[in-house]
């Protein structure tokens, strides 16, 4: 079963890539949505939350190396788009990365961007170690350099991402909104899970990224690639495809004692 996992989490990707969350590389830079005035406004909002370590996932068997939700959290760790959309699919009933979805793709790197330049701001002013720094024994779901490990743990730039992403589908795909948030929730859980960042982390890494996307959302560029996306999105809902990883994702979010 575990081995089935494995495979479906790299289908829901169409390939096993990773990042480290931490943003875009440099090929596909391009402009966010948000200048430097925005995103110190919102930098200066953002303050971490009281951290008292425990009850991380690392401390729980279900989510150890090997589990359901250990496959699907080294999926989640791929951001970028086109890839991440894939995350969102089988609450939509569709495959994203079936066909070139360019708007979809531009919404998406434009709102990574914004997280990504705000992420690295916030952890700059507010260094915090990883988890796989503290305990050097600790796995992490995903090949990391010594600068990876050793870069700050907050906010968790995955969590601001993900929580980026739900609200964008949610906006989207209002019929699913709740869901669409859950999950971009769950992508910054999984950075947890991954022992990449605490959990106090993921938490603020969240409102962060709900923050980010409220603020892009106001900028005149923003409304008409949403349109343009919603368009892209309506026919991929229609094409009636649907992704092959969905039963293992179903079983790996089934969480127990926790």
């Amino acid at each position: 079963m575990r081995s089935a996992a494995a495979l479906a989490a790299c289908l829901i990707l169409g390939a096993c890539a990773t990042s480290d969350g931490s943003g875009p590389p440099a090929a596909v830079l391009a402009e966010g949505y948000l200048d430097g005035a925005a995103l110190d406004q919102l930098a200066a909002a953002s303050v971490p939350s009281p951290f008292v370590p425990g009850n991380e996932p690392s401390d729980h068997a279900n989510f150890g190396p090997g589990t359901d939700r250990w496959w699907l959290a080294i999926a989640h760790a791929e951001l970028r788009p086109p890839e991440a959309a894939q995350h969102f699919d089988c609450i939509l009933g569709t495959r994203l990365a079936e066909k070139p979805r360019p708007a979809l793709t531009r919404l998406m790197t434009r709102l990574l961007i914004d997280t990504d330049r705000l992420t690295r701001q916030l952890a700059e002013a507010h260094p915090r170690a990883r988890p796989v720094a503290v305990d050097r024994n600790l796995q992490p779901c995903q090949r990391i350099t010594d600068a990876m490990r050793d870069s700050p743990s907050w906010p968790a730039g995955g969590a601001v991402a993900g929580a980026a992403y739900g609200e964008m589908f949610a906006q989207l795909a209002p019929d699913q909104a709740e869901a669409l948030r859950a999950r971009g929730a769950e992508i910054g859980f999984s950075r947890a899970v991954c022992r990449m960042n605490w959990m106090a982390d993921s938490f603020d890494g969240a409102e962060i990224g709900k923050a980010v996307y409220a603020q892009a959302a106001q900028t005149p560029a923003f409304a008409a690639d949403l349109e343009a996306a919603r368009a892209e999105l309506t026919a991929a809902r229609a094409e009636g495809l649907t992704n092959p990883a969905c039963a293992a994702e179903r079983r790996a979010l089934r969480r127990t004692g926790y």
